[in-house]
């Protein structure tokens, strides 16, 4: 079982355009901000948005291509879905609700209802059956979600947000179940999830989707050592410029030059993690070959760690301890100078 999948959607003035490759076993997470794109996705994948161009091809079935007329209605896919809001009727108790499916695709009651309590023992609700979803908690009502969304032995499974709707105090517990259960299902996985947390504790692979395509695909220790992006950066906890390399200088796309440590030219991102800044209220003489001056525009205490963020040539987040902080004096609106080693700064081809 494989997706192959070429999307391109058109929804209002929002255009989304990319590819996905997933394996058969593989559990890929589809990580982005707010409106950039990954339920659109989801949608397009289950049939609930058709494609302007493109194709879904799910285990060599080809399930929607308007090039070659071909479109497969929802409920004929070999796909389940988990919402977002678990979407469960309330009128039917949890059994009910996991048979919805197999009852809609001509499957008796008996039998439905039969493989439905084989579906809740396998997600530890063989005691909640006859339950209503306003009896279940969070995190059973997403069991009952997955439960109802494999009852149909889908070939491709899509979660939007799964977690989203639960408590932070639920949300660890129910992370580290839904792990589990995700480990028996041998198909194809997608999870969509503006959490890194969640992207991180149950993916192989991770694809980041901003602005409609993907902007970055790779393994957690892929993205996390070199993010191409201002918001995998900021995913990551580091400052990331980007720029044209020239003999050891970046230029940055508004003229601003870094003086790094690098054996090539050319286009290029480079990383300056927060606790290789260096503050001070003037400019200090050191034998810091970068130093830049700005303003700071936000202070962020984390335990005896705090991050300041300053504004000014570049957009720099440096972190320092407390006892720093109190001795410079800092506050959001004061002018502060910034300088990091060119020996600090990891460089690499954009």
């Amino acid at each position: 079982m494989s997706l192959s999948a070429e999307i391109g959607v058109t929804v209002g003035g929002f255009e989304l355009d990319l590819d996905l490759e997933v394996a058969d076993g593989e559990l890929l997470a589809v990580l982005g901000p707010n409106g950039s794109g990954k339920t659109t996705l989801l949608r397009a994948l289950a049939g609930l948005v058709p494609l302007d161009e493109g194709h879904i091809v799910v285990d060599g079935v080809l399930l929607d291509d308007p090039g070659a007329g071909v479109f497969v209605p929802p409920e004929q896919r070999p796909i389940g879905v988990v919402f977002q809001q678990y979407l469960l009727f309330e009128h039917l108790s949890a059994r009910d609700n996991v048979a919805f499916g197999l009852r809609a695709r001509g499957v008796k009651k008996g039998p439905a209802r039969a493989e439905a309590a084989r579906r809740l023992a396998s997600v530890g609700l063989a005691d909640r059956g006859d339950a209503r979803p306003a009896e279940l908690s969070g995190g059973q009502a997403q069991r009952v979600a997955l439960a109802r969304a494999l009852a149909n032995d889908p070939r491709l499974l899509l979660l939007d947000e799964p977690l989203a709707a639960l408590d932070v105090a639920t949300r660890r517990q129910v992370r580290r179940d839904l792990r589990h259960q995700l480990g028996g299902f041998g198909g194809v996985r997608i999870v969509v999830t503006h959490d890194p947390v969640d992207a991180y504790a149950l993916a192989d692979r991770v694809a980041i989707v901003d602005g409609g395509s993907i902007v970055q695909s790779g393994t957690v220790a892929e993205i996390t050592a070199h993010p191409r992006s201002r918001y995998v950066a900021e995913l990551v906890g580091t400052n990331l410029i980007e720029g044209r390399l020239d003999r050891s200088v970046l230029v940055t796309l508004d003229g601003v030059e870094v003086a790094v440590v690098a054996d090539f030219d050319g286009p290029a991102f480079a990383i300056v993690r927060p606790q290789s800044i260096t503050l001070a209220r003037v400019a200090a003489d050191t034998s810091a070959r970068n130093t830049f001056d700005g303003v700071v525009d936000d202070v962020d205490r984390i335990g005896d760690r705090v991050r300041v963020g300053i504004a000014g040539p570049l957009h720099l987040t440096a972190e320092i301890t407390v006892g720093a902080l109190d001795s410079l004096g800092l506050r959001p609106g004061d002018a502060v100078s910034a300088s990091l080693k060119a020996t600090d700064i990891e460089i690499y081809p954009a």
